[in-house]
C-alpha cells in the first residue's frame, strides 16, 4: 500500500485532484468581482409646433378656412369685393410658443393655378403693424432665435387689382372677368431648423 502511494500514478491522480480543486477555488474567487447593471433614460426631445391662424399646422397643414380677405371699398366699388383698382389685405399669425428650437419661417405668395385675373399683384406686408415692406419677391423670410420673447408674429400683406401702369389684362379682360373670373392666390409657409440664428444677450439685470 505504501508503495502505491509513492507510485508515480498516485502522485499523478493526487496533482489531477489538486488542480480540480484549485480550479473550482479560483472560479469562486472571481465569482466575487463579476457583476452587471442595467439602465433605462428617457430623453426630452424638443418640441415643434406651430399654429397659424390658431390652427396646428402640423395635425392639419390645409389653413384656406383661416385666411379672411379684406377689401374695405370705396365711393365707388362695394366693400367685400374685388375690381380693378381694388386694394386690401390679408393677415397670418403664426404662433411659436411651443417650439423648443431656432428656425427660420418663410413665407411665399403666388397666383393660384385657377386664378383668372392676371393684374391680381401683392404690393408689400407689415409685421406687428410695423412700418410697410416692399415685397420684391413674393417671399418673406424671418429667422427667429431660442429664446425670442416674442413668439406670435401676424404678417399683413396687401394686395392689389392692378389697373394702369403695367397691368396685363385689357379692359374686355378685366369685364370678362367679373362675368366668370377667378381672383384667388396661395399662401405657402415653410418652417425650417436653424442652429445658426444668434440667441439674444439677455439684458444685464441691475444691480440694487
Amino acid at each position: 500500500m505504501l508503495g502505491f502511494i509513492k507510485s508515480r500514478k498516485f502522485r499523478i491522480l493526487l496533482a489531477c485532484v489538486s488542480l480540480l480543486l484549485l480550479v473550482d477555488m479560483v472560479q469562486d474567487t472571481y465569482a466575487k468581482y463579476v457583476s452587471s447593471a442595467s439602465a433605462n433614460s428617457e430623453f426630452t426631445i424638443a418640441k415643434w409646433s406651430f399654429l397659424v391662424n390658431q390652427q396646428d399646422v402640423l395635425s392639419n397643414s390645409d389653413f384656406s378656412n383661416t385666411i379672411v380677405p379684406v377689401f374695405a371699398g370705396t365711393n365707388h366699388i362695394k366693400s367685400g369685393v374685388i375690381a380693378p383698382t381694388s386694394t386690401g389685405y390679408f393677415e397670418v399669425t403664426i404662433d411659436s410658443s411651443d417650439v423648443d428650437v431656432s428656425f427660420n419661417e418663410v413665407i411665399t405668395l403666388s397666383q393660384n393655378s385657377d386664378n383668372t385675373v392676371t393684374d391680381l399683384v401683392f404690393t408689400g406686408y407689415t409685421l406687428n403693424n410695423g412700418q410697410m415692406q416692399t415685397l420684391t419677391s413674393n417671399s418673406v423670410t424671418t429667422s427667429h432665435a431660442l429664446g425670442d420673447l416674442n413668439t406670435t408674429n401676424t404678417y399683413r400683406f396687401y394686395v392689389e387689382w392692378a389697373d394702369g401702369t403695367g397691368e396685363t389684362m385689357n379692359n374686355a379682360a378685366d369685364t370678362a372677368a367679373t362675368v366668370d373670373g377667378v381672383a384667388s392666390v396661395d399662401i405657402s409657409i415653410q418652417f425650417i431648423q436653424n442652429p445658426s440664428v444668434q440667441t439674444p444677450t439677455p439684458e444685464p439685470t441691475p444691480e440694487p
